[in-house]
């Protein structure tokens, strides 16, 4: 073979590789770009989620509200201070949703075994002018925690509603087991 015509080959081999590494970054690129968008399409929709939440809990005379989605504690003013919950975990299970009801303290002091009444259901309108519908509630006991600050995890188990259905969660009536351990009105 000739010079010449190696040279020919190797050029065409270049060039050959040179476009399947071009294809590749096209590829690579817009695989980039459908996941930007993707986040983008969750971050847009946890901000909805989270304007509902600080929304209904601005007008909350009982309890605090808490959204699927909204990723975000909401703070509620009860018989043992100020606590900050959360949602997470939120799952399907037959017939219903399971999800897990963050609790954390926000004094120094350790929580005291304490009652609760959490309340789901879904929601109908807009922010401004809704209906609570579908709506189911139920009983939950938190033990004493021995830590201070004291973070609790209540598993809660969510029947009739699947978690694309479950529009809220409301946490209310806190109070202490022991009603000497409540901390007096503010």
């Amino acid at each position: 073979m000739t010079k010449s015509y190696l040279r020919i080959i190797l050029v065409t081999s270049v060039i050959s590789l040179s476009a399947c590494a071009q294809h590749t970054e096209v590829r690579q690129m817009k695989n980039e770009v459908s996941s930007l968008n993707n986040e983008m399409t969750k971050l847009t929709d946890q901000t909805v989620k989270l304007t509902q939440q600080n929304a209904l809990n601005a007008k909350s005379t009982t309890g605090v509200y808490l959204l699927p989605g909204s990723k975000t504690p909401a703070r509620l003013n009860s018989q043992l201070g100020n606590l900050q919950m959360s949602l997470s975990g939120v799952t399907a299970q037959d017939g219903g949703t399971r999800a897990m009801l963050m609790i954390k303290g926000e004094s120094n002091d350790p929580l005291p075994a304490f009652t609760g009444k959490v309340e789901w259901g879904q929601i109908q309108g807009t922010t401004d002018n809704y209906q609570e519908v579908n709506v189911q509630s139920q009983q939950f006991n938190a033990p004493a925690s021995v830590l201070a600050p004291s973070d609790v995890s209540i598993p809660l188990v969510l029947s009739g509603l699947s978690p694309e259905q479950l529009g809220f969660v409301r946490i209310h009536d806190i109070q202490p087991i022991d009603p000497s351990q409540a901390l007096p009105a503010q």
